[in-house]
């Protein structure tokens, strides 16, 4: 029995009985101010009285124990008490002790019966200070980095902007890096970010509309477009959807994408992300809707298509002969990384008769001692490659593009010395990992990663035939997709075809006359017909 009872205790988890040792309760419902319960009952207006005020922020913050918020109390013109909160950290020390604190030393006297707007414009030296009637404002307010002022006898608090914590300078683009055009990327200040794009789009007309995700984070964020070019119903649409995400926590701009798209479970990516300012000022210059928040140093663009996912941002900067080219490489890295492994499977396994015979000679002289199929060689070696290169990506940048190479090489070596794989099967990956870093977009990639095992497995099944039914279903699940009312196709699953030869190609920027009609912009004219009036000739 003792025996038993060992094993019982080993296998079977009980509770602890000894009352010294701590156990975590399963709940705790004692929280006196959670954000998230709708049923906490909490002052709405801002109090009158100095010490209700002063009382109420010292247990909403839990004050003292919460070691970087700080109260400095203050005493103004004819001993008015009154005191100033924020988060040591997130502000700027200079600001506050410069611009704040002591010009409300030394006011001159004003009237005793001074109101809220007396306060606001003859005491506070603050170019971005409001007054807030209601505690959440105020709270919203200072947990975002401003401060807020509380002064006795007025039943409002004065929000100050003087936020000012640390972040990245402006720095190069890393994901999507160009030889040409401006060499700025999105950091993680909202402020900046919005400022890089407000910088090239010199308009009034260009609107950063604040909203906030998160019930409990709050993120903030903005939602830019051009009012007189935007479609009012697609700036609508964007701005319901953020606005129904009703999670507690958002931290980063690509979990309100996979909040957003319409179909999560599709492989490919329906919301098109970029680090690039000027990639997001061209899209909205064109009608779309872009989102920026506080925290992400990339841009999310609505709506976007197949073809703008395999776009690069330096195609604009690019003469028109030289643009063209890179698209169409592009697009052959695109067929190669999909379809080479899948073509070489099915060729090799059903279609013999379409290899010349020589090549047929030596194909089947490399596989003599191979042990496995060539479906089961073609996957080991991808999953051998995509784990290199996901191993790459996690360790540290000098080591793991050593790790890359020195890796590949080594594997690729020993696995044909092995007589694993055949040297053939080593170009055919090599080839299909080359096609599949050229793609512009990195999301992008890793759809291509997905789809091109289905291919193998399809084509080891039934060669091109199968091959060519995975070609169709995966059209028909693209030509259903769509993003915020966008066919993913369009313009060629579009009743709309005035763009089909600029989305798959690049026009000579002369002729960029319209903007993409699928998207239905309020003003379809981008330019006037001629914009080159150099080239007329002047009459005698």
């Amino acid at each position: 029995m003792k025996l038993f009872d060992a094993i019982k205790r080993l296998c079977v988890f009980s509770i602890p009985k000894s009352s010294n040792e701590f156990v975590l309760e399963k709940s705790q419902s004692n929280i006196e101010y959670d954000v998230r319960a709708e049923k906490v009952e909490k002052p709405e207006k801002v109090f009158k009285t100095y010490d209700e005020n002063l009382k109420y922020i010292e247990k909403r913050f839990s004050y003292p124990q919460n070691n970087d918020f700080v109260i400095r109390k203050l005493k103004l013109f004819k001993d008015t008490k009154a005191f100033l909160i924020f988060f040591d950290g997130m502000v700027g020390s200079d600001i506050v002790d410069l611009a704040i604190i002591k010009p409300l030393l030394e006011i001159p006297q004003i009237s005793e019966r001074a109101d809220k707007n007396e306060i606001l414009e003859k005491v506070i030296a603050h170019d971005q200070a409001t007054y807030q009637d209601k505690f959440e404002n105020v709270i919203d307010d200072v947990n975002f980095g401003s401060c807020a002022l509380f002064v006795d006898g007025i039943d409002a608090a004065f929000s100050l902007d003087v936020r000012n914590w640390g972040h990245r300078p402006i720095e190069k683009p890393e994901m999507e890096q160009s030889l040409y055009g401006p060499k700025e990327a999105f950091s993680e200040m909202l402020r900046n970010n919005s400022a890089l794009v407000r910088k090239i789009l010199k308009t009034e007309k260009l609107i950063c509309e604040g909203t906030v995700v998160g019930k409990v984070s709050k993120t903030r964020g903005v939602i830019m477009y051009i009012s007189d070019i935007a479609n009012s119903e697609l700036v609508d649409e964007v701005r319901n959807r953020i606005n129904a995400i009703t999670t507690d926590y958002v931290f980063a701009i690509e979990e309100i994408s996979l909040l957003l798209e319409e179909k999560t479970y599709m492989i490919t990516s329906q919301i098109l992300g970029t680090e690039r300012p000027d990639r997001v000022a061209r899209a909205l210059s064109e009608g779309r809707v872009a989102l920026i928040i506080n925290g992400s140093p990339k841009a999310l663009i609505f709506p976007t298509n197949a073809f703008e996912l395999m776009h690069s941002a330096s195609d604009a900067y690019l003469r028109y002969p030289y643009a063209n080219m890179t698209r169409v490489l592009r697009l052959l890295a695109m067929f190669i990384t999909l379809l080479l492994p899948a073509f070489y499977l099915a060729i090799t396994l059903y279609h013999q008769e379409m290899i010349p015979t020589y090549l047929a000679y030596s194909i089947s002289a490399a596989r003599e001692n191979v042990p496995f199929p060539s479906v089961i060689e073609l996957l080991i070696m991808n999953f051998s490659f995509e784990l290199i290169r996901e191993a790459g990506i996690r360790m540290p940048s000098p080591i793991g593009s050593t790790l890359g190479i020195v890796g590949g090489l080594i594997l690729g070596q020993a696995a044909v010395s092995a007589k694993i794989v055949s040297p053939l099967m080593i170009i055919i990956i090599a080839i299909t990992g080359i096609g599949s870093f050229a793609t512009s977009d990195y999301s992008l990639g890793w759809s291509y990663r997905m789809i091109r095992f289905i291919f193998i497995i399809l084509a080891g099944f039934s060669g091109f035939y199968g091959i060519a039914l995975g070609v169709f279903l995966y059209a028909v699940l693209l030509g259903a997709q769509k993003s915020f009312g966008v066919p993913f196709l369009s313009p060629i699953a579009s009743d709309k075809k005035g763009n089909i030869g600029h989305s798959l190609f690049v026009s000579p920027i002369w002729k960029n006359e319209k903007r993409p009609d699928f998207l239905s912009d309020k003003d379809i004219d981008n330019q006037p017909k001629i914009s080159r009036k150099w080239k007329i000739n002047k009459k005698k």
